[in-house]
C-alpha cells in the first residue's frame, strides 16, 4: 500500500460566502495555491467524566470543543500571494487595464474578516479533506539578503474539517506566471531611501481575530468569529555605522519602513509602514568581527487620513475574487 508524500499534497483555496458552510465543490471553481508546508489541522478536546462510581476504573470520555488552527508557509508570489493578503487585510484596491495591474492592500478600521475555504487532497493515497471558515489571524515575513526564495509564514483559525470524496476541484484555477523574488532582490527604505546597513528586516502582522466558542449554538464547534484588533511588530538588523536606529529609540522617533522585494518595475511587493517607533536597544559586542544590533519596533495609531501598513503588490494578476 502506497505512503501519501508531500510533494504529492495539493492545496485548493475559495474565498467563503458566510461562517459555517464550507462551498460546494465543482470544477474551475478553486485556486490552486503553491506552497512549502501545511500544518493547519483540527483539535478536539476529550475530557474525562468525574462521576463517582464505585469502583477505581477511569470516567466515561467526554467530547468537547473543536477546532482547526496551525500553519502554512508559502512562497511570495508575486501573483499567489495576493490571494493570502487578502485572507487577513481583505480585498485590495485594484487598478490596471491588463496586463499590468496594481494591488494596494490596507487595514481597515472597522475591517470584514475574510473566510475561507480549504481542501487539502493526497493523491497518491486518494483521500480528501475540506476544512470551512479560515481566516488569517497573522501574516509574518523576513528577509535577508541570500539565495533562498522569498517566503511567508501564515497562522490559520477555523471552524472544522471534513472528509471528502473527492478532490474539491477537478480542474483548479492556477496562478501561471508566478515569479518570486530572491532574498537578494529585496530591499529596506528607510525615510523613503535604502538603508544600506540593513542586514535584515522581520514583521509580524496580526489580525487579532479570535474564534467564538463561548456563543450557545448547539454544535462543538465555534459560533463565529469575534472583531479582530490589529498589531505590527518586527526587528531591523543592522551593522554599526553610526548611532542612527540607536537615536531613533532614545528619541522615541518617528519612521517609515517600507521592504521592497522587486523582480521588475511591474512585478514587486512593497511594504509600507509610515510609522513606527522603536525600543531602547544596546550596541552588543559578541567578538572581533564587524558588530551588529537588533533593533525591534512597533507600528503606533495611524494619524488620521493616514494607514497603518499598505501593501503594493504589481503583478499580471487581474483581480482576487473567486473564479466564476
Amino acid at each position: 500500500m502506497p505512503n501519501a508524500r508531500g510533494d504529492e499534497a495539493k492545496l485548493f483555496a475559495r474565498q467563503q460566502a458566510a461562517f459555517g458552510t464550507a462551498e460546494a465543490a465543482g470544477p474551475g471553481t478553486f485556486m490552486a495555491l503553491p506552497f512549502y508546508s501545511y500544518n493547519v489541522v483540527p483539535s478536539e478536546e476529550r475530557n474525562e467524566d468525574d462521576a463517582i462510581r464505585g469502583d477505581a476504573f477511569p470516567g466515561d470520555s467526554v467530547l468537547g470543543l473543536r477546532s482547526l488552527s496551525g500553519n502554512m508557509v508559502v512562497p511570495v508570489g508575486i501573483n499567489s500571494f495576493g490571494w493570502h493578503l487578502r485572507s487577513i487585510l481583505g480585498a485590495p484596491a485594484t487598478t490596471g487595464a491588463g496586463p499590468d495591474y496594481e494591488h494596494v492592500f490596507t487595514a481597515a478600521a472597522q475591517p470584514v474578516i475574510p473566510v475561507l475555504t480549504h481542501g487539502i487532497t493526497h493523491t497518491r493515497v486518494g483521500r480528501h479533506f475540506a476544512q470551512d471558515s479560515l481566516t488569517c489571524t497573522s501574516l509574518e515575513m523576513s528577509a535577508r539578503k541570500d539565495g533562498q526564495r522569498a517566503r511567508a509564514t501564515l497562522n490559520m483559525m477555523g471552524r472544522a474539517e471534513a472528509k471528502a470524496g473527492a478532490a474539491l476541484d477537478s480542474a483548479p484555477i492556477v496562478f501561471d506566471p508566478d515569479p518570486v523574488p530572491v532574498g537578494f532582490q529585496g530591499r529596506v527604505l528607510r525615510g523613503g531611501s535604502p538603508a544600506a546597513e540593513v542586514t535584515g528586516f522581520d514583521m509580524t502582522l496580526t489580525s487579532g481575530v479570535e474564534m467564538d466558542q463561548e456563543t450557545m449554538n448547539q454544535a462543538a464547534t465555534a459560533a463565529g468569529f469575534e472583531s479582530p484588533r490589529w498589531g505590527i511588530t518586527g526587528s531591523i538588523s543592522a551593522r554599526y555605522t553610526d548611532d542612527t536606529w540607536y537615536d531613533y529609540a532614545a528619541n522615541d522617533t518617528p519612521v517609515r519602513l517600507q521592504l521592497e522585494l522587486l523582480i521588475a518595475a511591474n512585478r514587486s511587493l512593497m511594504i509600507d509602514l509610515p510609522d513606527v517607533r522603536f525600543a531602547m536597544t544596546g550596541i552588543p559586542v559578541e567578538g572581533r568581527g564587524p558588530i551588529s544590533a537588533q533593533f525591534s519596533w512597533q507600528a503606533v495609531r495611524p494619524a488620521a487620513g493616514a494607514e497603518l501598513v499598505e501593501v503594493t503588490l504589481k503583478n499580471q494578476t487581474a483581480d482576487y475574487a473567486n473564479p466564476a
